[in-house]
């Protein structure tokens, strides 16, 4: 861990001041973990009342809404190290657009989102994460239509990861996709066919005396065909099932380690839907799932858990985001095939005046390592723990200030992968 701290320079922006202010959070993370946080690339206020929305501009059958967030975040524990802690200061820039379409027919909708960090002291902890999506539906008759998706992110690797390769710079990645469906109802009956490909691609990193530390055996491309049927109930919600099944290949057959890491497996999830508008939106679901391997001396991920992507609006003046997800994650840890993450997480936003919104969201994640081995120094599992609460301020359409705390925590079976670390950080958000 200590080549963290060789080669280290200061950037080009200067003394950031420690933000000594009285903060309440942000609700979105303003780092990238790894791509399944929830916290990821969340906008700062989650949804700002009518009387307080840009307008946006009008381009002919489209509607466009820009902006940008300015950051500036105190984090004690940059290398999420159980000790030997270091903390910064960092400068946020998150430009963001959306592009939507308000055909009567058809739909097509774009968008962009980027944040670009410098660290005071640790420049090179510095990075650009960018993300770009495009989706849309074309309609063929009443009750049919092809919807697809494109997306691509640039994004890099958070020093909290097991796989964290302790590399002179955060390691960067990129996350590309694509999928396309069909959807049909038979009266009550809607059935959707989807296919998706994804493709994950790991830049090499060095350490601190400039060799190379090699990640490409961690690259790799899955590809899953999915099918869900829904039945209406009634207006208001439904039942549905759905069956997925998907192929995991890495690009090199052996990884450095000598494991064979690819694998196939399914998801079967069955549950209910509700679409009360303004009310209660989204799914709930038992699930169950499997993930074989290639490599004859791993053993099979699979379990069953309850999954969720539901708002409840209680109230006019109070939303509640609830997302509970499962599914097996890659790792390039020794003697484990993989882990199953379980999520579970709520984030709520209050408004306690029309200007005024107070923030709030916890988060549970916990990791179970399939391990193959008897080392007991070998990572098993891993609890991370997330706790955020704050204000946001709503100046006009336009301009919105927003500040906050965060605290996370890791437990892990060996110490080494342990840590804690405080957040604390104000937001100016600017929309045309």
């Amino acid at each position: 861990m200590l080549s963290l701290f060789r080669n280290r320079y200061k950037n080009r922006f200067g003394p950031v001041p420690t933000l000594c202010l009285f903060l309440l959070l942000v609700p979105g993370s303003v780092k990238a973990q790894q791509y399944y946080d929830p916290g990821l690339l969340q906008k700062t206020v989650d949804r700002t009342p009518t009387d307080y929305q840009s307008n946006g501009i009008r381009m002919g059958g489209f509607m466009l809404k820009t902006g940008a967030e300015l950051a500036l975040e105190n984090n004690d524990n940059i290398f999420a190290l159980e000790t030997l802690t270091v903390s910064d200061s960092i400068v946020h820039v998150r430009p963001w657009l959306n592009l939507n379409s308000n055909w009567n027919r058809h739909e097509l909708n774009v968008s962009a989102f980027a944040d670009i960090a410098r660290y005071d002291d640790y420049g090179s902890e510095d990075y650009e994460d960018i993300v770009f999506n495009l989706n849309g539906r074309v309609d063929v008759k009443r009750g049919s239509a092809f919807n697809y998706t494109v997306s691509s992110m640039q994004l890099h690797e958070d020093r909290s990861s097991p796989d964290d390769v302790d590399g002179i710079r955060p390691t960067e990645f990129s996350l590309s996709g694509f999928d396309v469906g069909y959807t049909h109802t038979f009266n009550r009956l809607t059935a959707t066919l989807g296919y998706r490909k994804d493709d994950t691609d790991y830049d090499n990193n060095i350490d601190g005396t400039g060799n190379v530390l090699d990640t490409q055996d961690r690259d790799r491309s899955r590809d899953a065909v999915s099918l869900r049927l829904e039945y209406e109930r009634s207006e208001k919600s439904g039942v549905f099932f759905s069956a997925q099944s998907n192929k995991l290949d890495y690009d090199q057959k052996v990884d450095n380690q000598g494991y064979q890491r690819s694998s196939e497996g399914y998801d079967l999830r069955g549950g209910i839907s509700w679409a009360m508008t303004g009310v209660l939106t989204g799914d709930l679901y038992l699930q169950y799932l499997q993930q074989e391997y290639d490599e004859p001396t791993f053993s099979d991920i699979d379990g069953f858990g309850i999954g969720a992507s539901l708002l409840w609006t209680p109230t006019q003046l109070t939303h509640v985001d609830f997302r509970f997800a499962n599914a097996p994650q890659e790792t390039t840890q020794a003697n484990t095939s993989g882990y199953y993450s379980s999520l579970y997480s709520v984030r709520i936003q209050h408004e306690l005046r029309r200007q005024l919104l107070a923030n709030a969201r916890l988060s549970y994640t916990d990791n179970q390592y399939e391990y193959n081995g008897t080392d007991t120094d070998s990572l098993n599992d891993t609890q991370v723990s997330r706790a955020e609460i704050g204000l946001s301020y709503l100046v006009n359409r336009h301009v919105h200030i927003s500040g906050g705390y965060a605290y996370e925590k890791q437990a892990a079976n060996t110490s080494i992968f342990e840590y804690k670390r405080n957040t604390w950080f104000l937001t100016l958000s600017l929309e045309l």
